[in-house]
């Protein structure tokens, strides 16, 4: 009886005590991290398509669909910032394959959300 009422009394101290605890990341740390995952996957697809000895147009279209296909479901890609990325994927690719004629223009077409016909 004494061992009930103690693991009993322990407990409910335990549980009193308790104080909620939040995440400590927010949104805009969630938001950089896919920004680079997403720059990342990018510029390795590419950077693979291009050994491979597919044209750089072919390759460019390819990671694009790649991308968008792997990342488009994720809730925050409507707050992932395209210019920013796209600069991001200009220095990840240029850093990966040393590939420097991508500019930023090539791509215009690159967005994560996939849009309705």
């Amino acid at each position: 009886m004494k061992r009930l009422l103690i693991s009993f009394l322990i407990t409910a101290i335990i549980f009193c005590f308790a104080i909620p605890v939040k995440a400590t990341q927010n949104i805009d740390q969630k938001v950089s991290k896919l920004e680079s995952k997403v720059s990342r996957k990018f510029a390795k697809t590419y950077c693979n398509s291009t050994g491979f000895g597919i044209s750089n147009d072919g390759a460019l279209r390819f990671s694009l669909g790649e991308t968008k296909g792997e990342f488009s479901k994720n809730p925050l890609v409507e707050k992932v910032d395209l210019n920013r990325l796209k600069d991001q994927i200009l220095t990840d690719i240029a850093d990966t394959c040393y590939y420097f004629d991508l500019t930023k223009d090539d791509l215009d077409g690159f967005s994560l959300v996939y849009k309705p016909k």
